[in-house]
């Protein structure tokens, strides 16, 4: 079973209701589930661009 984490993030006022516009534009259920979603896409994105970097680009 996984274990859930709990995470805060500071952000402005205008940052938020960017957040919520984006997220309601895109039919998540909750700017934090666009947050996270978009977040942990972001980190796949990175992660798999420096193996690429590290590997020579042969994947």
């Amino acid at each position: 079973m996984n274990k859930t984490i709990s995470m805060s993030v500071r952000v402005s006022e205008e940052e938020l209701e960017k957040l919520k516009t984006a997220a309601k534009l895109q039919a998540y259920s909750s700017y934090s589930e666009f947050v996270r979603r978009t977040a942990l896409m972001e980190a796949s994105k990175v992660i798999k661009e420096e193996q690429e970097r590290h590997s020579g680009g042969n994947t």
